[in-house]
């Protein structure tokens, strides 16, 4: 059913409808008792009980929402996260087009743009040749460290279950980051130098990290900034277009 709005654009009742019962599930009392029932947010909503019921398994088909099956309350589901999380990467990935083009013509360096997605470091977008790295442990990559600038050390700690963290290195290269603004990996015989740098948004938290790797002979294009300065700079440069008060 399509009903007209005061401003007379078209909108869908049944979407209407839906996000209620969304935004219900997203209520501070949702999140304070750990989910809410059919009654309760037909209650709150002052609809019929069959009628929740009915949307709520729609939605729950669809990923959007979950049930737990002990208490038979409700609350949001991972694919609307997965569903906010890719039109976020998007609007990131487009961000960061310009500035990793800069980066890497300056700096005559491979740049790529990372995220840290269930304890893994995943490469969104690379150049100046677009490739897939795959998934990283943080602690094999400078980008981890940078994405965990945010995380307490006993959330981190989860990553590596059965592991003495202090030993991954990790601790350290998170402190580098935290005095430098950036993280390095010097060359050894089999890896080139590689830096990172956090992006941050709107709210000031680490989003996503910028990862430059040297290429062995090269220097870079200016006599100016340095790979590390460069690095921040690029980062801080897409943190504004994000929106974080500089």
């Amino acid at each position: 059913m399509i009903s007209p709005t005061s401003q007379g654009a078209p909108t869908s009742a049944g979407l209407r409808r839906d996000m209620e019962l969304l935004r219900e599930l997203s209520s501070d009392e949702c999140l304070r008792r750990g989910g809410l029932g059919v009654v309760r947010i037909a209650v709150r909503l002052g609809r019929e009980k069959s009628q929740v019921s009915r949307a709520l398994r729609a939605l729950q088909g669809e990923g959007l929402v979950q049930r737990d099956p002990r208490t038979r309350t409700y609350q949001l589901g991972w694919g609307l996260y997965t569903l906010a999380a890719r039109g976020i990467e998007t609007r990131l990935v487009r961000a960061a087009a310009t500035h990793l083009h800069q980066l890497a013509g300056e700096q005559q360096a491979d740049v790529r743009l990372c995220v840290l997605i269930r304890g893994q470091v995943l490469t969104l977008t690379s150049l100046p040749n677009e490739w897939a790295a795959g998934a990283e442990a943080p602690t094999r990559t400078p980008a981890g460290a940078v994405l965990a600038l945010d995380w307490p050390d006993a959330a981190l700690g989860n990553l590596f279950a059965g592991g003495d963290l202090a030993h991954t290195g990790l601790l350290d290269s998170r402190e580098q980051a935290r005095v430098r603004g950036y993280v390095q990996f010097h060359e050894t015989d089999t890896e080139p130098a590689r830096y990172a740098a956090p992006v941050r948004d709107f709210r000031g938290v680490v989003l996503a990290a910028i990862q430059l790797t040297q290429r062995p002979g090269e220097e870079s294009a200016t006599h100016g900034a340095g790979p590390g300065k460069a690095l921040v700079d690029a980062a801080n440069a897409l943190s504004a277009d994000l929106g974080i008060n500089s």
